[in-house]
């Protein structure tokens, strides 16, 4: 899965992927850095509105167009890219509402079992290890995304996403059992491209990026409080 992530330079988007002539920039870069960018929240997001390439904020946790009132009852900060094209739920948005979501690194969170004594009596402890994830130069990536844009009575819209997850590489296999989709620039276009229905074709995109551009490291408990932001939730351990 991916429950937090890091996006700290909106300029490095447009500076770093010579691909994407954004149309429109709605202010999508006013509340960064975020070090700790956490579901519900609004974030920048990169999509096709309107025959346009803009930028806007979206609320990380997709809303389908079709709920009553604007909830719904169910964990969508993610979507598992080997269920998409069957899911009734995001098989419409994989059709034709594909989005990027930039990013510096994410986190997960690394299960460490441990043996501790208890009033003289072995007893297993699971923590929770903080690692961070980003790549090898440090450079700003894409991950892949749905979105949806739920609308109200009055018409007001209220754009929402989700990060779709696939299995691990090798380096993320010894801290977790999903991972992020993270895409090439090469394959940009065609993914936001909202005339493309070659669904077959989309899916193959949706594997593991390559562990061997990639870093992983400890960080501390205090990226774990979604509430703590900064720089020090990516400080080394």
């Amino acid at each position: 899965m991916c429950g937090r992530y890091v996006f700290v330079n909106g300029k490095m988007v447009l500076e770093s992927f010579a691909k994407i002539h954004l149309e429109s920039i709605k202010d999508v870069w006013v509340d960064l850095p975020r070090y700790n960018a956490s579901p519900g929240q609004q974030l920048p997001v990169i999509a096709i509105r309107d025959n346009k390439l803009v930028a806007q904020k979206m609320r990380w946790w997709l809303i389908p167009h079709w709920s009553k009132d604007g909830k719904i009852n169910a964990t969508t900060f993610n979507a598992k890219s080997e269920t998409l094209s069957q899911s009734k739920l995001f098989s419409p948005y994989f059709k034709s509402s594909r989005c990027l979501i930039p990013a510096d690194a994410f986190y997960e969170w690394k299960r460490i079992s441990t043996i501790k004594y208890v009033k003289g009596k072995k007893k297993e402890i699971e923590t929770k290890q903080p690692v961070c994830i980003r790549m090898k130069n440090q450079e700003t990536f894409m991950f892949a995304g749905l979105f949806s844009v739920w609308k109200n009575e009055k018409g007001d819209e209220f754009p929402s996403f989700t990060i779709i997850t696939t299995e691990p590489n090798k380096l993320m296999e010894e801290i977790h059992t999903r991972m992020p989709v993270i895409l090439r620039k090469d394959n940009f276009d065609q993914w936001l491209d909202r005339n493309n229905k070659d669904i077959d074709r989309l899916q193959k995109l949706l594997v593991p990026f390559t562990s061997l551009e990639m870093e992983a490291f400890e960080v501390s408990s205090y990226v774990s409080n979604p509430r703590n932001e900064g720089p020090e939730c990516m400080k080394k351990d």
